[in-house]
């Protein structure tokens, strides 16, 4: 029994010890950063001088860096109504869309700006076509009787002009304009245009082409120069004018001043 006892108490020594010199596990957690790259956008824009603006926008830091005339402009984003808006405390750069200012110590030393046309034809049927036509990006924004924004992108027509998208396409020549979806017309717009020559008992030829639409005539003596007139309003009659030459008669009865000198008459 004494034995049992002995053997007992050097089994629950070892188990013991054993448990002691045994190594500890401890939880160890292994973290990793993933690194994520700034949003930088580029751009550079050239002014009616031929200076260049080189622009590099940190959209992620909300800072922009700026290279003009061979100087490095570091910039701050500000808060803006609309378009862009960075400073320093000697420099602003200002923008929406393409068109860009930038400022030193409130003066402008570089400007750029897209060719912007709009214009807006009315048809017969009462519809209008307002149009944004953007030369710069070769693009033009459309809107048929003030309904949604149709953005069209510019072609390669042999004359006139040729925008288009997946659904429209706008054609056109001066202001006779033609907007097709899938295929089908949905709005025409054209010029009332009207054309006639005179001849004199002096055996000069005047060729004129009216436009009622937009009261305007091009003239043209003799198979001479284009003279470009605007009609003005008349007690009765025609008289259109511009700088130099002035556009006067009723019926077949005309007569064409340059500078105030007759140049031909009917």
């Amino acid at each position: 029994m004494t034995k049992s006892i002995l053997t007992m108490t050097m089994l629950t020594a070892l188990f013991l010890s054993s448990c002691k010199e045994s190594p500890k596990q401890e939880n160890t957690e292994t973290t990793s950063t993933e690194q994520v790259a700034d949003d930088i956008v580029t751009s550079t824009s050239t002014d009616a001088d031929g200076n260049n603006l080189e622009m590099a926008f940190n959209n992620t830091k909300g800072t922009a860096t700026v290279n003009f005339k061979g100087e490095t402009i570091e910039l701050v984003a500000e808060k803006s109504a609309s378009g862009i808006w960075y400073i320093n405390d000697d420099y602003e750069l200002r923008g929406k869309g393409n068109d860009i200012e930038l400022k030193k110590d409130g003066k402008v030393i570089f400007t750029y700006n897209d060719a912007i046309i709009t214009t807006s034809l009315k048809n017969k049927e009462g519809q209008t076509l307002d149009m944004t036509v953007n030369n710069t990006t070769n693009t033009a924004k459309v809107y048929l009787d003030g309904g949604e924004q149709i953005e069209l992108e510019g072609q390669n027509p042999a004359s006139g002009i040729w925008y288009k998208n997946d659904h429209y396409e706008l054609r056109g020549k001066g202001n006779d304009i033609e907007l097709k979806k899938d295929g089908k017309l949905v709005f025409k717009h054209d010029d009332d245009i009207v054309k006639t020559s005179l001849k004199n008992e002096k055996g000069q030829t005047l060729d004129m082409t009216f436009n009622n639409t937009t009261n305007e005539v091009k003239v043209y003596l003799d198979g001479g120069e284009q003279i470009d007139l605007v009609g003005e309003r008349a007690a009765s009659g025609i008289w259109y004018k511009n700088d130099h030459y002035e556009l006067r008669g009723k019926g077949n009865n005309l007569e064409l001043k340059k500078d105030g000198e007759i140049v031909f008459k009917s």
